[in-house]
């Protein structure tokens, strides 16, 4: 292809040569301009079209729904509900609407009127529909299934597709499903699903599903944590962390040496969330007896020093009690000390008369602040 450029006038005007042809570029500029003003009125008409589209459908299914709503609760408060025949009279729309109605009612409800509206749910089609979309290549499309699997309890589907979790929120979605549908052999089985395989962190939903498993077998979770928790990233493990701080208390004889050992990690929220899980285990007198002691109160960061000044609040013996208090006289960082003396109060009466005037100035702000939540949580009582 050649450019040939020729003097016309005032402007300079030129050919495009190519496979034996010679074109004005004139004609070739005018020849793109109106491709691409073509293509841009067409994009605006498709983008119109969809528009209105979108606008009558969305229109349409607000006509319908107080309808739909209201047909809906009449039948879910028959005593013997057949779904069979109200399903089979509803337009695509108004099965759209009925779906997003059920979707939102059955997070909602629970009981007898759970089970009926999950009824509902099978006359639709959705456990049908779901496992086809399990075996999508779209994680969006897939977590969608699960969604709905677990809301209508239904686990089947993942052994009919033979379903394997790829990703840390498939993986939580299954463990979700399987608990709420009490299709797991035992919490340890869950506990697994979740961590088997797991190395980065969860979704807040990925972690709430551990955190309700784990409240059923706390042993199972810190089984596996010791096992594997050397492999889990920093964000992972901080997550584990906090489950154990809530299920922890029932936790006996097992080993929790890997939370003791986080206490001397490098990252600064691993050695907190560490000192709150250890915080529940403070009855523990072997926990005691080896954990109290002055390097746990050495620690530069005062964040960690809080997380191990509440520590030694909760496990609330005169020997964690005093050396809380003995720390607290020489601690620095002005929240570190407001975190401690806070925890303090929970447990203590009054501070030792020595206390210096630091301390004492924290101690009065946090008995203030005590008191007011605890009248403000008080019920008031009502005047006749």
């Amino acid at each position: 292809m050649r450019i040939t450029e020729f003097p016309l006038g005032d402007l300079t005007l030129g050919t495009i040569t190519g496979f034996g042809y010679s074109v004005p570029r004139i004609v070739v500029i005018v020849f793109v301009a109106l491709v691409l003003g073509i293509a841009l009125a067409v994009l605006f008409w498709l983008t119109v079209g969809w528009s209105t589209y979108r606008s009558v459908q969305r229109t349409r299914r607000d006509r319908v729904r107080d309808d739909l709503q209201s047909e809906l609760l009449d039948h879910l408060f028959e005593p013997d509900v057949d779904w069979e025949p109200w399903v089979t009279g509803l337009s695509g729309t108004e099965r759209e609407v009925v779906e997003s109605l059920l979707d939102e009612y059955l997070r909602e409800l629970d009981g007898s009127d759970a089970d009926k509206l999950r009824g509902l749910g099978r006359e639709l089609g959705i456990p049908e529909r779901s496992t086809r979309q399990l075996q999508s290549r779209g994680e969006y499309t897939r977590l969608s299934a699960l969604t709905w699997l677990t809301l209508l309890r239904e686990p089947d589907p993942l052994a009919e597709v033979n379903f394997e979790p790829q990703t840390p929120r498939e993986r939580a979605s299954v463990a979700r499903l399987r608990y709420e549908s009490d299709d797991l052999d035992s919490p340890a089985e869950g506990v697994d699903i979740l961590l088997g395989e797991a190395t980065t962190q969860f979704t807040i939903f990925g972690q709430d599903t551990l955190f309700q498993i784990a409240t059923e077998d706390p042993v199972a979770l810190f089984s596996m944590a010791a096992d594997q928790y050397q492999q889990w990233s920093i964000s992972l493990l901080v997550q584990v962390l906090v489950v154990c701080q809530h299920v922890g208390s029932t936790v006996t004889s097992e080993d929790v040496s890997w939370v003791i050992a986080m206490l001397e990690h490098d990252n600064e929220p691993v050695r907190a969330a560490a000192a709150q899980a250890l915080g529940q285990l403070g009855w523990r007198t072997d926990l005691r007896d080896d954990l109290l002691g002055e390097r746990l109160v050495m620690d530069p960061s005062p964040r960690v020093r809080g997380a191990i000044y509440e520590m030694l609040a909760a496990w609330g013996d005169s020997r964690a009690l005093d050396l809380l208090t003995r720390t607290l006289e020489t601690e620095l960082d002005d929240r570190a000390r407001l975190t401690g003396t806070n925890a303090l109060v929970e447990h203590s009466d009054r501070l030792p008369e020595t206390a210096s005037a630091e301390l004492g100035a924290t101690w009065a702000w946090s008995s203030e602040h005590a008191e007011y939540d605890d009248r403000a949580r008080k019920p008031r009582r009502v005047s006749e």
